[in-house]
């Protein structure tokens, strides 16, 4: 490898990671948890070509011509750009997983936090009617201690793709998005430490693995899904 084609190489490097950084960038953060999901995706997976390609074109075997001095010093080449080509892929990676992240807890932090804090005040309603007892499922507030649409029949879809409440009845419904957490009944018989959740947003479809939880003590926050998969049953159910 010359010098002048290693400069070539290091301009289309940073050519190519502009454009992929300003890709993701611009990714409709707005749109569908699935769209934001398939497309961050197909940006992993132009990274991991791009990559990929670099690799196989930098290592491809040529024929080895020149004095001994000449090939030590394009080998070295070839290896700081090999040591470049790997660290640019993963530190690409990572900004993306980052990116996913903070966009992730933005969209959460938003009507998922308010609409939990608004559970938060309807299960401090109901138990101050019903002697300190919570309801037995979250859809049980609505309408007397919660606006119909603060709850969600998008399972794992999360806030903003959901019909009315009105609209799911009959025994096929589909289970509200904001749950009480409530531990399945446990296998065995080990005694297990109280949960310091009161209700969460069920994951499993969000951009990151993030969802919005409800603390005893009100407050609503983003957390990551490992903080309320012992209140999954199974996938698709939990009560």
């Amino acid at each position: 490898m010359t010098r002048r084609q290693a400069l070539w190489i290091l301009g289309i490097a940073v050519a190519v990671t502009a454009v992929l950084v300003a890709l993701h960038l611009a990714m409709p953060i707005g749109q569908t948890w699935a769209v934001n999901r398939i497309l961050h995706h197909v940006w992993e997976a132009a990274t991991g070509l791009a990559g990929a390609g670099s690799l196989v074109w930098l290592m491809w075997p040529r024929p080895k011509v020149g004095r001994r001095d000449e090939q030590r010093l394009k080998a070295h080449r070839r290896v700081i750009a090999l040591v470049a080509i790997v660290l640019a892929v993963v530190l690409l990676i990572v900004f993306a997983e980052i990116r996913r992240d903070l966009a992730t807890r933005t969209r959460l932090g938003g009507p998922a936090v308010a609409d939990l804090q608004a559970i938060g005040k309807a299960l401090d309603a109901y138990a101050a009617d019903h002697g300190g007892a919570e309801p037995p499922s979250i859809a049980d507030l609505a309408p007397k201690y919660l606006e119909a649409s603060r709850l969600y029949y998008a399972h794992r879809h999360g806030p903003g793709v959901a019909g009315p409440l009105a609209d799911a009845g009959g025994p096929d419904a589909e289970a509200p998005s904001y749950t009480l957490a409530k531990r399945p009944v446990p296998r065995d018989t080990k005694p297990r430490p109280a949960s310091a959740l009161r209700a969460y947003l069920r994951p499993g479809n969000a951009w990151a693995p993030l969802t919005a939880v409800l603390d005893k003590g009100g407050t609503a926050r983003v957390s990551y899904e490992d903080e309320v998969r012992e209140f999954e049953e199974e996938p698709g159910t939990g009560r």
